[in-house]
Formats: structure tokens, sequence, C-alpha cells
């Protein structure tokens, strides 16, 4: 029920339209209720008198159908054709009137419930939006997605059409009983005998049904991935010739989600026929009674035809009890899903903005040590220390997993230090709201992505009102402007498709370099932004480079030399330590890590150059 409890939170503003939603729909059953009991005055006033030639009048013992005798005309054989119009026109009047009610019960519901979700939908995406990147590296997308589309649409539905149903229920079986208890008090409660053990299930039945469907969820989670990863990576499925092999695992996980939803149906199998056998053993037993009743004289034939209406009107909510139990269970399991995002701690963005304050770019990491898992004793870094100097061109180099990207995860504030300090500008990173921080650091990431719109917005991502001829000066920086002009024919109006799929590898590390260098950073930072474009290529783009270079801190992280050979200083790093630093020829000298790096390259390249020779 805690659950449930958050969806009086989701409602939000909107709760007083539930409110005002259910008294309408409380309204309408209400006036519903006086419908049996004009089939009660035409059989005991009008059909009984006259077979009974003219002589015997059955008199209602409760007030609410002597009020309705009272408006009627007197009871004459020359009357008869009014009386019947009377009773006619009451009957349509009821009915317009409750349908009335329910139409605008209906609306509202519908309104409300579309403004809440469509809130609910913006909460939600706000919230991933703002959730770390420790958080994002450990959640699938497609569980993300799942959650964000089928758990909401969970939601929507029973907002839309069980919430206020509650009230419904509660309001027909209480007034239909009410009825009851007017015409005879202990038929009233035979009508309902059987109702606590239907309640009784029900309860049973939604505690084992949220179990069972919260796996069922789980699984569909994994499903979503699979089909999330496989239509992101079809390229790689295809180029591996593993079609097949993806087809296994969808089935194969596919079969476990059918698993539970068949637990999931023999649940229902057994509720459902015995709930059902209880609801219509009810209704036997009131049929069996209401006719004792009658034929003993204690409730008259038109008595008993409303007290039969009145009885199926009980057995309405009865019948409906596990259906509304159902959903409410899925209900419960999606909001809990919901839940899981939405209180998950956001990223803390406060600190200083210094809106119009340039960053100098005067780096200075302290004695850093940092592990991405805060159970393990390992960390990543293990005491970095070094200076930058606004200006200054810093390469970075080591093996896999020596802590180059974390380095640079750290200075954008993706992760925070288990201990040590970072400062630029002398002023510590955490002092820096993150906002402005990212804001004026431009990263040029190794696995470029690009978004499915056209070149020109992805490049001006980072300033969406650029003039295109900024754009076109970018691109011609990143050396990927003749490609646009010359390869596409709707030149940077050609939409790249998902995640860039109709540009080469190398053609999306340019247009994601032009992006960068847009956005005009104080600090740089290149991660093996070339390794997708060729010598030549590569060698033009640092040319240009240069240039926009100067005045900025650059880090750049490169796995060749030649990237990183002009560069202020080099930073090796090996197992998270920092194990030599120095200009291109101080390293060449040490005859270290950085000798070996440069021999090899330097030998794969001759190789290379004789093979091509010969």
């Amino acid at each position: 029920m805690k659950n449930l409890r958050k969806l009086y939170h989701i409602l939000d503003k909107w709760k007083p339209f539930y409110i005002l939603s259910g008294v309408l729909l409380i309204l309408s059953t209400s006036i519903r209720m006086l419908e049996p009991k004009i089939l009660q005055i035409a059989v005991d006033k009008i059909i009984v008198y006259f077979q009974s030639g003219k002589n015997t009048i059955k008199v209602s013992e409760d007030w609410i159908t002597n009020l309705f005798y009272s408006f009627l005309p007197e009871l004459k054989l020359e009357n008869l054709d009014v009386i019947l119009i009377y009773l006619g026109i009451v009957f349509l009047v009821i009915s317009l009137m409750r349908g009335l009610f329910m139409f605008f019960s209906s609306a509202i519901t519908a309104s409300s419930t579309e403004k809440a979700t469509k809130k609910l939908r913006d909460r939600l995406f706000s919230h991933i939006q703002a959730l770390p990147i420790a958080y994002h590296s450990k959640t699938p997308t497609g569980e993300l997605i799942q959650r964000c589309t089928g758990d909401v649409e969970t939601v929507r539905k029973f907002a839309s059409t069980q919430l206020v149903e509650v009230l419904r229920m509660i309001a027909i079986f209480s007034s239909a009983f009410f009825m009851m208890v007017t015409i005879n008090l202990t038929y009233a409660f035979i009508a309902i005998a059987l109702v606590p053990f239907i309640a009784i299930g029900s309860v049973v039945f939604f505690r084992k049904e949220s179990k069972i469907w919260n796996q069922h969820e789980k699984e569909q989670d994994k499903l979503s991935v699979i089909v999330q990863e496989n239509l992101s990576g079809i390229r790689v499925v295809k180029a591996f010739a593993k079609e097949k092999y993806e087809m296994n695992k969808f089935t194969k996980q596919n079969l476990e989600k059918r698993n539970w939803g068949i637990k999931l149906l023999r649940l229902h199998t057994f509720f459902w026929p015995l709930s059902d056998f209880l609801v219509y053993t009810q209704i036997a037993v009131s049929i069996f009674a209401g006719g004792y009743f009658a034929l003993t004289n204690q409730i008259s034939v038109g008595e008993f035809v409303a007290f039969y209406s009145y009885a199926m009107l009980v057995t309405w909510p009865m019948r409906r009890l596990g259906q509304l139990v159902s959903e409410m269970g899925m209900t419960s399991v999606a909001i809990k899903r919901i839940y899981s995002i939405l209180d998950f701690e956001a990223e803390d963005y406060s600190g200083s903005k210094y809106k119009e304050r340039k960053i100098e770019g005067n780096i200075e990491f302290q004695n850093v040590m940092f592990r991405y898992d805060k159970k393990l004793d390992e960390h990543v870094l293990k005491g970095i220390s070094f200076n930058v100097k606004k200006g200054e061109k810093i390469a970075l180099l080591g093996p896999t997993g020596s802590g180059k990207s974390t380095i640079i995860s750290l200075l954008m504030r993706f992760f925070e230090p288990d201990k040590g300090l970072i400062c630029i500008d002398g002023i510590p990173l955490k002092t820096y709201s993150k906002g402005y921080l990212r804001s004026r650091i431009g990263v040029v990431l190794q696995k470029p992505f690009l978004f499915t719109t056209t070149i020109k917005d992805n490049i001006s991502y980072s300033k969406p009102d650029s003039e295109l001829d900024d754009v076109i000066d970018y691109s011609r920086v990143a050396q990927i402007h003749d490609i646009i002009t010359e390869i596409f024919p709707e030149s940077y109006d050609t939409v790249v498709g998902e995640k860039g799929v109709t540009l080469s590898g190398g053609q999306k590390q340019r247009v994601t370099i032009a992006r960068t260098l847009l956005k005009n950073p104080d600090i740089l930072i290149l991660d093996d932004s070339t390794s997708s474009v060729d010598t030549e290529t590569e060698f033009e783009i640092q040319k240009a480079l240069r240039q926009l270079m100067k005045g900025k801190t650059t880090f750049i992280i490169a796995h060749r030399i030649t990237s990183i050979q002009d560069a202020d200083r080099i930073i090796i790093l090996d197992k998270g330590k920092i194990v030599e630093s120095g200009t291109h020829d101080e390293l060449l000298r040490q005859n270290g890590f950085y000798r070996k790096i440069f021999d090899i390259q330097v030998s794969i390249e001759e190789e290379i150059e004789k093979e091509v020779l010969t």
C-alpha cells in the first residue's frame, strides 16, 4: 500500500479534480438507485391493481416508494395512460441525469490523468538527466526506457479508469445495500453473505499477483535491454554474422518472460472461476431467498423485482473487486519501479556559477585517489599529483586501464575523488557548480555520438543559435566541410540517422570535433579524438587545432606518438600512477615506457613503408 500512497503524490495539484469526479460519480450512482423503484411501482401499483380487478393496491412501507407515489396521478382506469407516461418520463429523466453526471466525471478524470501523467513523464525524464554518470554506467538503457514508457502507461491506465472506479464501486455497493435495507433488513444481509469470502480471496490474490508481476517486469526489462543493445549494435551483429546468436538470445529471454506470464495466467485461471463461483452463488441465494420472502408475503412482487436489481448491482462491485485488485497490484509494481529512479539521489549541481568569469586554465591535482566501486580496496588512481599552467598542452599516455580517462572524468566532476584535491585557478573543483564547469570545458570523446538530426544541428548542439557561417568555419578546422558539401546532396541539412549511422567513424569523429570547437571552451580535452582518421587527415586537423589551442589549456589522450609529440608535457600513467613525465625529447632520453612505445610505432611505420615500396 506504500506504493499506492505514492500515487497520491503523482496526482499532484489535480487531486481536487479527482475528488470532484468522485462526487459526480457518487451522484450518478445515487440517481441510478432510483431506477429499480420505477419497476417496483409499475408492478405493485399498476400490474397488481389491474390483475386484482382494480380492488388491490400494494402499499409500500419504504419512504422512497411512497415519495414516488405522491407525484403520480390518482390510480383510475382513465388515468392509466397518464401514469405510464409519468413513469416513463421519470425513468428518462433519471437516466439522463445519471448519464450527464457520468459524462462529466469521465471527462474530468481523463483530463486530470493526462495532465498528471505528462508531469510524471517530465519529472521522470528530468530526474534521469540529473542522475550522475555512476548511475547511468550501472543501469541498462533498455531498463530505463521500459520504466519511462511501460510503467508510466500502467500508472496512467489505473489513474484514468480504476482510481475513480474505486469510489464508484463503493458508492454502488453502499447505495444498493441501503436500498435493500429499506425493503427488508434480513434479505439485505443474505444478499451480501459471501462478500467477506470474496474480499479475503481478492487480498490473497493481490499479494501473489504482485510478486509474480514484479518478476515478470524484471524479465521484460532484460528483454528490452537485449532489443536496445541489438539495434544499437546492429553493425557489429552483421559484421560478425551473429544474427542467429542474437535471435537465440532473444528467444531464450522471451521464453523466460513467457514462463512468468504463464504463472500469472495460472493464478488468474484459479482465481477468476473461484470468484465467479462465489458471485453467482450469491446471486442464486438472493433469488431463492427473495422467492421465499415473496411467497410468504414478507415482500411484494414489485419489491422482489427491485430487490433483484439491487442484488445485481451489489454483485457487480464484488465481480469487479478481483479485476481492481489485479490492476492495483500491477500499478503498485509500476510505481515501485518508477520511484526506484526518482528516489535515487540526483547529481548535486550546487556551487558558484561564475557566470561572467572565464576559466584561466591553471589546474592542480594534489595526491588524488579514486575508485569506481567503493566496496573494493583497489584504487584506479593512486596518489596522482601534477600541475598544469594556463595555455599548456598536456598529453596523457599509458596502457588501457592506467587511469587516463578517469583523470578527465574527475576534472569534469562526473565523479568525485576519494582523497586529495583538484583545483582550477587555485579554486577547489567542488567550489564550481557542475553546470558552469562543464559549460567551460570542451570534450571530444573517443567514441563519437551524434543525434538523429541534421549535421548542422549536431555541430551547433552546444550553441543552438549559431549561424551557419560559424558552423562552416569550425567544420573546416575539423576537416569535414569538404566532405559535407561534396558527398551529401543536402549538405549541412543532411539527417545523419540514429547515432550518425550514415557517417563513417572518421566522419563522425570530425563532426564531434567541430561541435566541441564551436563551443569555444576555456579548457579543451581531446580523448583520442583522431583515432578514426588517417594520418594525413590527423596532421591537417592537428595543424588547424594549434591555432585554436593557443591560450587554452588542452589535454590530449592518444595512443599515437605523432599526436602528442609536440605537447608541452607528456604524462605517462601505469596502474593508476604517474611513472614518467616530460617533453617528447626528455622522455626519449629516459629509455622508459614512452621510448618503448615510440620505438615500436616507428618500427611498424618503417615495416609498412617497406611493404608499400616493394
